[in-house]
């Protein structure tokens, strides 16, 4: 009888030791994403993007001029501004301060709340290295050439005001534009992207994005039509993106980090 369970214990006991093997040794040679630090940013913060710039439609042709002065437009953003100016000293006004910089260590603090599991460089490399990517091709080839040719007046500047972030926030964003807003574009892109990553929360990250987008209205650096634009260029970006194999490859492996299985 002894002999007998001995024997049924092993005959369970190597296939599931040498499944437990496979399975680590599995994990432990998972392909990784490029080195961020070999890519050699353009500017600080900024990786080469996915995409060639020349693949992008040509959003100054594409979308339509900022709101006319004396636009129903443009005196919809003036009172959106005035009325946000009243959330200063909320939880709204103070987020919008911290989460201010397009950065990835901001962003995966921002959006892992809401995801299935904690977004890290170590744990999820391939969701931080979409999120570190992307934004060259959004604030790059997305809002750039738009921003310049442009050159709308930042409300904060218009209305000779202060915003929810620092004097030295404030001066560096003084002389750039306002039109679309980057940081709703970027926002927004990488809702919809993480919403690919982990389809379990897709509301709540959705809803994030649109919240990212509004804290720069909120704050006081952009308008609200700037936002709405910011939007809808991330939605052409991302699109575009879909086309590119390099960003398809790691978008299947960001996948598989949250445990969604793509063909």
């Amino acid at each position: 009888m002894l002999v007998e369970s001995f024997r049924k214990f092993i005959r369970i006991s190597i296939p599931l030791a040498a499944g437990l093997i496979l399975s680590a040794c599995a994990t432990h040679t998972a392909k990784l994403p490029p080195s961020l630090e070999d890519l050699k940013p353009d500017r600080p913060g900024w990786y080469p993007q996915f995409e060639d710039k020349a693949q992008y439609p040509d959003f100054v042709e594409l979308f339509p001029a900022p709101p006319a002065e004396n636009s129903p437009i443009f005196a919809n953003d003036k009172k959106v501004f005035k009325d946000t100016r009243k959330l200063k000293g909320t939880q709204v006004w103070y987020d919008a301060a911290k989460f201010a910089r397009i950065d990835p260590e901001v962003l995966i603090e921002y959006f892992s709340p809401v995801m299935s599991r904690k977004i890290t460089k170590e744990e999820t490399p391939w969701t931080y290295y979409i999120i570190a990517r992307i934004i060259a091709d959004v604030a790059g080839s997305g809002t750039r050439d738009i921003k310049h040719h442009y050159k709308r007046v930042r409300p904060f500047v218009y209305f000779n005001t202060g915003t929810c972030s620092t004097k030295e926030d404030e001066e560096a964003h003084r002389k750039s534009y306002s039109y679309p807003s980057s940081h709703a574009a970027y926002g927004q892109a990488l809702a919809l992207i993480l919403t690919e990553i982990d389809p379990a929360n897709q509301a709540k990250i959705a809803k994030k994005g649109i919240e990212y987008g509004q804290f720069r209205v909120v704050c006081g650096f952009h308008w609200d039509s700037d936002v709405n634009l910011g939007r809808l260029v991330a939605s052409h970006v991302v699109a575009r993106l879909h086309t590119n194999m390099e960003f398809i490859e790691a978008l299947k492996n960001a996948k598989a980090e949250f445990g969604h299985q793509t063909r």
